[in-house]
């Protein structure tokens, strides 16, 4: 997946589930510090394998056929950078605080910047790869130049 969808997909749970769905980044009773927002960690089991391979959200409160499974999954399993609560809900009709959303926000955005940049890295490399091989490529060509017999 590139970078624009899962930009879409982070704003789509926040925005598009009225905010709720980004609630298990913190308890909805966590009382924010207002010297530090980032509310405490949620301990979350791992997106877990299913029968034929598949990946399956470990929330129980979000069936395989809600409309935000897919992105849920991907947010969650995938990117890591949405959690559940401890009891293994996500909760996702609950209110968040902005400090919540901000937190899930942050954390997401945190992700996709981070593979931004890794993919970045490696497109570099690729590039100064295929320049490599160019460059080794005209030396032979120059050289096969002038060993050819000049043509009266």
């Amino acid at each position: 997946m590139t970078l624009k969808p899962l930009i879409r997909a982070a704003l789509g749970i926040g925005f598009g589930a009225g905010m709720g769905a980004l609630a298990a980044i913190a308890p909805a009773s966590a009382e924010p510090n207002p010297g530090n927002f980032a509310p405490e960690p949620i301990a979350q089991e791992p997106v877990v394998q299913g029968n034929e391979g598949t990946l399956v959200l470990p929330f129980t409160d979000v069936s395989p056929d809600h409309w935000a499974y897919e992105a849920l999954l991907n947010l969650a399993g995938t990117y890591g950078c949405v959690s559940g609560y401890p009891d293994g809900t996500f909760r996702g009709e609950a209110a968040v605080t902005r400090y919540e959303f901000a937190a899930g926000m942050d954390a997401c955005l945190s992700v996709l910047s981070n593979l931004a940049q890794q993919q970045q890295a490696e497109q570099d490399q690729a590039v100064q790869s295929l320049i490599q091989s160019m460059e080794q490529s005209l030396v032979e060509l120059r050289q096969i130049e002038s060993d050819l017999p000049e043509i009266p």
